[in-house]
């Protein structure tokens, strides 16, 4: 059968047609949809303005606390320890035994002495009524002078005895004595360095006893400065053991001479010590204050963040905030000063300081 060409070529018009539409379909079926942008979260966040506060001008220092009266305890004879008593941290009363040496050989030697001074006191007994007998016979006449001279002189002798004994008595008596060694003030034994057992020498440092019922801090002064301080100033002192506790002192002596190595003037500060807080050897930080109050910006100290030595804050403006450079200057309670940087009544983030950026989005909560 013969087939019309022209009805051929509309067939292939048609089914190209049909392919066509087919794929569009297809390809509309498995487009995909727009992807949308991911919204960053905003933050809340709590505000606070620049506002001034009164600050005092401060001298900053550092130094070491000292106990009021430092007193070295030695051994006042040689021996050996068999008590002691004490150890570092022990408060102490005047009087109060802190180490014992064995006393044996002591009680020995008092015991001794002792007999020897009863032998001593009877010969002199003796001596003395034959001197009494002896004289009266040559008032009588019937001895010479020879004999009143001899029981004179053997009196005598008997009398030194007695003195050498009675000596002999009270050396071992000290020497008993002294085997307990005693604090000579009330305070608080520190560098205690005696153990039992040990074998110690006469004049050996055994420990220290400080009385810290007020204690010094003491501080070096640059010479610029010193005309900035006098006696009774007030001085805060800060130590790591108790950072949330201000102890409170006066400047209490001033050493006029200066230190020749190293080009300062030191100064101590007297700082009661009630609870017994303050221990000597600690450090020590400073703040005297050498001026009038004054008001200066400043912000809470947590709007402050720091990266490499400087010093930002986030100020907010309107929906957002922007990390801003600022210098400060000295800490002024739960504050610190604001030298450049930042305008009076600006707002700044105090919460969630950490998580800001420059520029984020953020809401101040109500």
């Amino acid at each position: 059968m013969k087939i019309n060409g022209k009805l051929i070529g509309t067939v292939v018009v048609i089914v190209l047609a049909l392919v066509l539409l087919k794929g569009i379909n297809y390809l509309n079926s498995h487009q995909k949809e727009p992807v949308q942008e991911a919204t960053a979260p905003v933050l809340t966040i709590d505000t606070a303005a620049v506002a001034t506060v009164d600050k005092t001008e401060n001298l900053s220092l550092t130094g070491d606390i000292e106990a009021k009266t430092d007193a070295l305890i030695s051994a006042k004879i040689g021996g050996k320890v068999s008590k002691v008593l004490v150890d570092n941290g022990t408060g102490v009363d005047t009087g109060q035994a802190l180490v014992v040496l064995e006393t044996d050989e002591l009680n020995n030697n008092l015991d001794n002495y002792q007999a020897l001074l009863e032998k001593a006191q009877a010969g002199l007994a003796s001596a003395r009524s034959n001197y009494e007998r002896v004289k009266t016979l040559y008032e009588d006449g019937v001895v010479a002078k020879q004999n009143l001279e001899d029981v004179t002189t053997a009196l005598q002798v008997a009398q030194n005895d007695v003195d050498s004994a009675a000596a002999g008595v009270a050396s071992a008596q000290d020497a008993l004595n002294n085997a307990t060694v005693s604090a000579p003030i009330n305070g608080l034994v520190h560098d205690r360095s005696v153990t039992l057992g040990q074998v110690v020498t006469a004049g050996q440092q055994l420990m220290s006893v400080g009385d810290i019922s007020s204690v010094f801090v003491t501080v070096n002064i640059a010479q610029e400065d010193l005309a900035k301080i006098k006696k009774g100033l007030q001085a805060d002192v800060f130590v790591d053991a108790y950072p949330e506790q201000k102890f409170t002192g006066a400047i209490d002596i001033i050493n006029p001479s200066l230190d020749q190595a190293a080009r300062v003037f030191q100064a101590k500060i007297k700082v009661k010590n009630e609870k017994l807080l303050l221990m000597p050897g600690m450090f020590a930080k400073v703040e005297i204050k050498i001026g009038q109050a004054k008001e200066v910006p400043a912000v809470p100290m947590n709007a402050v963040t720091s990266s490499e030595g400087l010093y930002f804050v986030f100020v907010v403006e309107a929906d957002h905030v922007k990390r801003r450079q600022i210098e400060i200057g000295q800490m002024v309670g739960q504050s610190v000063e604001i030298k450049s940087g930042l305008a009076l009544g600006e707002q700044v983030a105090v919460t969630n300081v950490n998580m800001l950026k420059d520029q984020d989005k953020i809401a101040v909560a109500r």
